[in-house]
């Protein structure tokens, strides 16, 4: 009995999915003729024009949290409040609390890893350096 119940789940689930890959294929459809267009209109102007070599623009992702460019100047805005070296964790709970968030573990596990990218990229720039560890963890300064 209990094997109809799990069987109707997963075929309702496996019904989404399929109603799911049909809407996305027929997207890309309209966008592969979009593109189409597109090329028949660079060939109207640069028949020469050699199509391969434009590369796919990767889109990205924009943090349901920050506003384009918040987070470096939230991360380089507590380095500088702080009198010493601060951890990743310690930055993102300090981010926490400067965007008045709610902390929870899945809250400030996520915040510590858009800390460190921003540190890191930081860190390519010259802006921040590493700090003395404390224990396992890296510390940050700014420079």
């Amino acid at each position: 009995m209990s094997e109809s119940y799990v069987v109707s789940g997963l075929v309702a689930k496996r019904a989404e999915m399929s109603g799911l890959i049909q809407q996305y294929q027929s997207e890309i459809d309209r966008i592969l003729s979009e593109i189409s267009h597109i090329d028949a209109t660079i060939k109207l102007f640069s028949p020469e024009y050699d199509l391969r070599s434009i590369r796919a623009k990767k889109r990205r992702v924009l943090n349901k949290y920050f506003k384009p460019g918040e987070c470096p100047r939230l991360v380089l805005d507590i380095l500088r409040k702080a009198e010493c070296s601060m951890t990743s964790r310690k930055i993102s709970e300090a981010m926490l609390q400067a965007k008045g968030l709610e902390p929870n573990a899945e809250m400030i596990d996520q915040m510590q890893r858009n800390a460190l990218g921003v540190l890191k990229i930081l860190e390519k720039k010259g802006l921040v350096a590493q700090g003395t560890p404390e224990g396992l963890a890296r510390t940050w300064v700014i420079t």
